[in-house]
């Protein structure tokens, strides 16, 4: 019975490994393309398993922006803010490009420059890693 009880519990814990490997990412690659007319993020997990996943067409984006989400603390811990890295389209909805939330505002307004510049410029191609 307790070589049971041990099989179970280590059973378990590799479910939850798997799972973690399975849906946490390594790299996250926005490819945007003007020729095709779409844009799609390509993702690595932990397994080193690729995946796509589209997201809207090119033609579609109106600009780059961000949702700001505040989390509270409570009386032992202080809250923080995290921002999401989205496209605005034309009818101000807004598709969320990244699964992975930047902590600091530098970074993400980083990210969104550069975005803007490439929809602004009309270069058409364009790469963006997280």
């Amino acid at each position: 019975m307790k070589w049971f009880n041990l099989l179970i519990i280590f059973t378990v814990i590799l479910i939850i490994i798997f799972i973690g490997g399975w849906t946490n990412y390594k790299t996250e690659t926005l490819y945007c393309s003007k020729n095709s007319n779409e844009c799609h993020v390509e993702r690595t997990n932990l397994f080193g398993i690729k995946s796509t996943r589209k997201l809207l067409k090119y033609s579609d984006i109106k600009t780059a922006g961000y949702i700001r989400q505040k989390v509270k603390g409570n009386r032992y811990a202080n809250g923080y803010t995290d921002y999401q890295l989205v496209f605005i389209t034309k009818n101000n909805a807004r598709k969320i490009i990244f699964s992975e939330v930047y902590l600091e505002y530098p970074q993400i307004a980083n990210k969104i420059k550069k975005i803007k510049h490439h929809l602004n410029n009309g270069s058409g191609n364009f790469v963006i890693i997280r």
